[in-house]
Order: C-alpha cells, then structure tokens, then sequence
C-alpha cells in the first residue's frame, strides 16, 4: 500500500490526489494545506516504506541512576553494579528496579545485608515488587516462636530470610493458596522457615499425593510444615495405613492426629494396642522405657550402703557404763 502511494505521489502532483471544485458547485472549499501536509507526512514515514518502527530510546541517565541506587543500597561499586546488571534478564532500566532500590536503601539494613543477599539470590531480590521486602521482614520481625528458632531463621541476615520467605510463599501459591493464606501459614509456623524449599515442596507432595489431603488443610494446621517428615508424619501414616488395611480403626483419622498429637499420646492410641505396631512407628517404645526407668544397674544399691562394723565385748561393756552414768 505504501510503494502504491508512493508510485502514485511520483506519477501526480500532490494536490491531484484531492478532488477539484466543480465549476457548477459552489460550496466545494479549495484543499486544506493541513491535510496536504499530513498525507506528505504518511508517504514520507519509515513505516509507510516498509521500515521498521523506531524502539523508544533509553533515558541516558537511567542506567547511572541504577548504579547509583546499588551503591547506596548494597555499597556495590560501578563495575560490580555493572555486572549485576549485564547477568539479569532483562538488564535496562526499569522504574520498578528503582524504586525497589529506593526501598532497600530506606530500610537502614545492618551493612553488607543487602549485598549479601544480592551475592546468594540476585533475581529473585531484584524480581521483588515494591512493598514487598518491607512487608517480609515486618513478617519476620512479629514471629512469635522461641529465641532458639528465631535465631536459626535470622543467622544469614533478615534479608536473606525474607528471600527464603518469598520463596515459600510462592511455592505455596503454586500449590493452590493465596498469598494472604500462605503468609498466615508462615506466620502461624515459623519452624516452616528453617526448612529449605525443596523440603517444603516433599511436604506438600506427601500431603497431598500420599495421604490425599487438600492443601488448604494447611491453613488450619500449620504445624505440618513445621515438624519433620521423615520422623514425625511417615511414621504415623504407616500405622494409620496399617490399621486401616486390618479394619482396627473406628473412626477416621483426621489432620489433627499427624500434628497435634504427641509421640505419647498418639502411642497410647495407635500403636499400644497392636504390638505389631511398635516397631512400624519406629521402634519398641516399652522396652526404651523400661531403660529409662531403670537408670542403675541392678544391685548398684549394695554400693552405697554404710559398711558394718563389728562389735566386741569391750564395746558392748563400754556402752553399758556410758548409759549407766547417764541416769
């Protein structure tokens, strides 16, 4: 279409393309230079000529401000943040990277938090939305858990536990839970945090594939993410599976029986009334207790028994007159 116009622009006078005044019309107007000047403006386009259309240009002072932004977030230095940059996809300016910079520079982390934790995962920091790393260690700062755990979760720097957060919860959105759901979960069970994401994702798959739970059950019990598989849930779902196969349940085992329950009770329930259960749920739980129980070896009392003394004669007498004086 744009080589005929142009043929057609190079055969006739520009103004030919216009349609004349009729001598016997007098309400026909002459041609508006305007739009002489917009038909002229179409012929002579690159895309009119079969071009391609030009790419917007970059702003020349948006990769300065980038570097800039990590230097004063992670203290990296223009050849480091130029490298950054050049290993990402998608590496040119975006107004979102730099706001996401202007965040972690405003959040006053320990130094070399946030260099550390571009080192470790720099996609997935960089891929942060804005708000997001400020509402995850807001997260991580209202864990209610012990000292013990917080400290595990916290060795690498707040940073990197948000990343692992994130991590977390994007894996649970793919699994089927909101966002709000997943941050409820790791906030109702921070032990979820020390386990990496593969653990996690095992977790799941065995809650869902294997015992045939719906992953929203998560939300209501937590605690399954938080406890470990091989030596908490497995153990207790061979012996449910067990007793199902030999008709010994009445009721149905509910999600409350795998997290809730301690070892002891969930002995006394499933395991102590088949023998044949004890050794499935990971051991003879009686005989560990006797050995408890008996913490000494027998005849170990002999040891601290006073020693006796023998009596002879002189004593006896000498004990008569000791008491004889006395009266």
């Amino acid at each position: 279409m744009a080589l005929a116009l142009q043929a057609l622009r190079r055969s006739r006078p520009l103004h030919g393309l216009l349609p004349h005044p009729s001598p016997l019309s007098t309400s026909a107007s002459p041609p508006d230079a305007r739009e002489l000047l917009r038909i002229d403006r179409i012929l002579n386009s690159p895309a009119a000529a079969g071009g391609q259309p030009s790419q917007p240009q970059q702003h020349p002072g948006a990769a300065t401000d980038l570097h800039q932004l990590l230097h004063r977030a992670a203290g990296l230095t223009a050849a480091e943040s130029a490298s950054l940059l050049r290993r990402l996809p998608g590496a040119h300016p975006h107004p979102r990277l730099g706001r996401l910079l202007h965040e972690l520079a405003g959040l006053r982390l320990p130094g070399g938090e946030v260099k550390a934790a571009l080192a470790s995962d720099p996609e997935g920091l960089l891929s942060m939305d804005t708000g997001e790393p400020s509402r995850l260690l807001e997260l991580l700062r209202d864990l209610r858990c012990r000292e013990a755990v917080r400290g595990q979760i916290l060795a690498h720097g707040a940073l990197r536990a948000a990343l692992a957060a994130r991590r977390l919860v994007e894996l649970l959105r793919a699994r089927g839970l909101t966002r709000h759901d997943a941050l409820r979960v790791l906030a109702a069970e921070p032990r979820a945090l020390l386990y990496s994401a593969e653990d996690v994702e095992r977790k799941v798959e065995f809650l869902v594939g294997t015992m045939g739970f719906e992953v929203r059950w998560l939300v209501q019990y937590p605690e399954f993410l938080g406890v470990n598989l091989d030596r908490w849930i497995i153990p207790r779902h061979n012996v449910v599976e067990h007793l199902k196969s030999i008709g010994g349940l009445g009721d149905p085992v509910e999600m409350k029986h795998y997290v809730r329950l301690t070892r002891r009770r969930f002995y006394n329930m499933f395991v102590k009334p088949y023998p044949e259960c004890e050794r499935i749920f990971g051991g003879l739980v009686r005989e560990r207790d006797e050995m408890v129980r008996r913490r000494h070896p027998t005849g170990l009392w002999k040891l601290f028994k006073p020693a006796k003394h023998e009596r002879t004669q002189e004593d006896v007498q000498n004990m008569k007159l000791l008491v004889g004086s006395l009266k």
